[in-house]
């Protein structure tokens, strides 16, 4: 039988001790309490660096409180878990009448999915990061087992809860995320009551190594696809294209929040806002490896997107523009040829373009991958309802799926 002990130490750090076999877990409130180790076990990937999960807790999306732990085997430390606390209330955070196109996703009208909707307010633990897609939730050294990994990041969930509630905060839902079909656990493993569900596909579109410039990649498009981007190219004509430096971002600072709202607050489900000065702040931790694209008509800034350069992968990171103009001048699939142009000068492998608008992203050879969470609530009855409330308030998905390439990839 496992045996878990727990203790907690005074102001920013939280220490529990879990004897399951010889391993011990500290759970701490800052990114500095714990940089060394962290820096140590990470994966080479941007989202796990030490820069960029400052830069998150710095300046904090609203609502969103991080915490950090540190997996140790006979003091040792094998695994890193990044949390997130944050409070949910699925009335604003579920999209609302008047939003973008190209989202594939249906208005909630029906009363009962209202009711239920309205009435689903939580706070929430979320293993993962909520401004990503993919699994940033937790990394272990190899020879522990996904099932071991999972328990021992569910206990460590628990006891953030536990910590929580002596701060006068109850947790309702536990959120573990993302994981694919491949990193998924067994079936017939219980996953400590949690419910495993999927939203919508990761998009990821595979670079051939033998595109080197745009006209290459055209090259290997059915007739109809390369007329489109060659039509969306010559509508954004009088657009002019500039990538910002950290000096640029801050003189802009205004009007790149206000860009980023009018797309964030249109989308099927917004859990944040970033913080006005967050590209800012990220720009000046990663250097090269971000770039912000911004463009201009008329001297003003009616759109930018921005992409991470993140050891082979070309990850796309958050955008904005002026919906009015997005039809006129095809703003968003110029976006889309633009990240697909810079993975190919920076000879990414792939290009991650996240969820969301799968339909337009199929349309340059983007793939859908199906992505898993699990979720538990922490009351026993209310989770064993958890598969018929998603049911309910799961956004409808409609989107076709598009063939662009002559042979596909």
């Amino acid at each position: 039988m496992t045996k878990i002990s727990r203790t907690f130490c005074s102001k920013s750090k939280a220490r529990e001790v879990l004897q399951s076999g010889n391993f011990t877990i500290e759970l701490y409130d800052s990114i500095n309490n714990v940089e060394e180790h962290w820096a140590s076990l990470a994966p080479q990937d941007v989202f796990f660096s030490v820069e960029f999960l400052r830069c998150v807790e710095r300046y904090t999306p609203s609502g969103i409180q991080p915490f950090y732990g540190i997996v140790s085997e006979n003091r040792h430390p094998v695994g890193i878990i990044y949390l997130q606390s944050k409070y949910v209330r699925l009335r604003e955070n579920l999209r609302k009448p008047g939003a973008v196109q190209n989202t594939g996703i249906k208005y909630v009208t029906d009363p009962l999915k209202k009711a239920v909707v309205h009435a689903l307010n939580f706070h929430t633990i979320v293993c993962g990061n909520l401004l990503l897609t993919g699994k940033y939730g937790y990394f272990f050294q190899k020879g522990i087992s996904k099932e071991q990994q999972f328990f021992l990041v569910s206990k460590t969930i628990d006891q953030l809860a536990q910590h929580l509630r002596k701060q006068g905060i109850k947790t309702g839902l536990m959120l573990i995320k993302d994981f694919f079909e491949s990193e998924s656990l067994a079936e017939d493993f219980a996953v400590q009551d949690f419910t495993r569900f999927s939203v919508q596909p990761k998009m990821i579109l595979h670079v051939d190594p033998k595109w080197k410039s745009l006209e290459d990649y055209m090259e290997d498009l059915k007739s109809k696809y390369r007329i489109r981007i060659r039509k969306a190219l010559e509508k954004a004509s009088e657009i002019d294209k500039v990538e910002l430096g950290v000096e640029e971002i801050r003189k802009y600072r205004k009007s790149i929040h206000r860009l980023y709202k009018n797309v964030s607050e249109q989308a099927d489900f917004n859990a944040f806002t970033l913080h006005e000065q967050y590209f800012e702040h990220l720009k000046e931790a990663l250097g090269s490896q971000m770039t912000f694209t911004a463009y201009f008509m008329e001297g003003q800034m009616v759109a930018f997107h921005t992409s991470i350069h993140n050891f082979g992968v070309m990850d796309a990171h958050f955008l904005g523009y002026e919906p009015h103009l997005n039809q006129m001048c095809h703003l968003y699939l110029n976006m889309l040829i633009d990240l697909l142009c810079q993975g190919i000068k920076g000879n990414a492998e792939i290009i991650d373009m996240s969820r969301t608008a799968i339909e337009i992203k199929s349309t340059i050879g983007a793939r859908p991958y199906d992505m898993h969470l699990y979720l538990k609530h922490t009351n026993h009855i209310l989770n064993k309802t958890v598969s018929s409330i998603l049911s309910l308030v799961k956004p409808q998905q409609d989107y076709i799926i598009r063939q662009p390439f002559r042979v596909e990839k």
